[in-house]
């Protein structure tokens, strides 16, 4: 290890510690470490970040550390032990991320679970005319004023547009996509690693390797879990303003909705005609809205985040 690596990695406490990371897991191995045994203490940044600067060399399907004694030396004089950089995990979270973890972002909480039987409720009640007219007349004391003040086929649109814009904040901000993104990379590192010991006659690979899938599997559930953790929440937004529609489109005498309106290529359609099996006209111009309005946002989310980190 020359002298200019020793030097970074004692002005770079976060690169020392991803290098105590991945030597604490060789020595505690066969030498060799992959991404999927530091994937859960380090990040695909600061594993890339080691593989750039030389300190993790090829050895055939995994990696060793380069010049191990000296790197121990360094990190000792750095004050980084062994275990230390995973235990820096509780004090630095950007340090380490881990898939196996139960974090707030990825858990549910009572709050999600409430929200979520809340949602299933509110779903179920489309089913039920009693429980949907419940709901639909609640929702008419608040968007009562703007069904008046508006078409109502520029009320569909608003609302449309504003549930989306809702539900795609809530996405964003409870929805961990990374970690079922890093649960991805690894499950398909440990199969081809797999696929390349069974080819080889590997079966101490193949076993341990088999664990690890294992392992995995559990982990993509767990990711998958939090995936749908945003739903429960976002139902919330969307089911009563969907109700409430529809509770106005059959409705004549509680509301001043127009009976029918004008669909390109269509002509004249009545709100309540349907169109394709139950799916209603009103239905079909709510989803169109929303479809729209939401690869928009994408769009616009999409330009916004390189601009705002340049």
């Amino acid at each position: 290890m020359d002298d200019a690596l020793r030097d970074r990695l004692r002005d770079d406490p976060a690169l020392a510690r991803a290098l105590a990371v991945a030597l604490d897991r060789a020595e505690a191995g066969d030498g060799t470490v992959t991404w999927a045994t530091v994937g859960d203490a380090l990040d695909a940044e600061q594993w890339g970040r080691l593989l750039a600067a030389d300190l993790l060399v090829p050895a055939g399907d995994r990696f060793v550390v380069a010049d191990p004694t000296a790197a121990r030396a360094v990190l000792d004089d750095c004050d980084v032990e062994p275990g230390a950089a995973e235990a820096a995990a509780s004090d630095d979270p950007s340090a380490v991320e881990g898939t196996a973890d139960t974090d707030d972002a990825t858990s549910w909480t009572r709050r999600d679970k409430v929200a979520g039987v809340a949602s299933l409720a509110l779903m179920a009640s489309y089913q039920f005319a009693p429980a949907r007219d419940a709901v639909g007349q609640a929702m008419h004391a608040v968007l009562g004023p703007v069904e008046a003040a508006l078409p109502f086929v520029a009320t569909v649109a608003l609302l449309a547009v504003a549930t989306t814009v809702v539900t795609t904040a809530l996405q964003r901000r409870l929805r961990d996509a990374e970690r079922m993104e890093r649960v991805k990379e690894r499950m398909e590192d440990v199969r081809e690693r797999l696929s390349a010991a069974r080819e080889r006659g590997d079966e101490a690979a193949v076993e341990r390797l088999e664990a690890e899938q294992r392992d995995l599997l559990t982990d993509q559930f767990a990711a998958m879990k939090g995936l749908l953790r945003p739903m429960a929440w976002t139902v919330l937004v969307t089911a009563p303003v969907f109700l409430w529609l529809s509770w106005l489109v059959a409705a004549p005498a509680a509301a001043i909705t127009p009976a029918a309106t004008v669909f390109p290529f269509l002509g004249r359609v009545a709100w309540t005609a349907r169109l394709v099996g139950p799916v209603q006209a009103w239905m079909v111009w709510y989803v169109g809205c929303s479809l729209l309005s939401s690869l928009t946002l994408r769009r616009v989310a999409d330009r916004v985040a390189p601009a705002a980190s340049a």
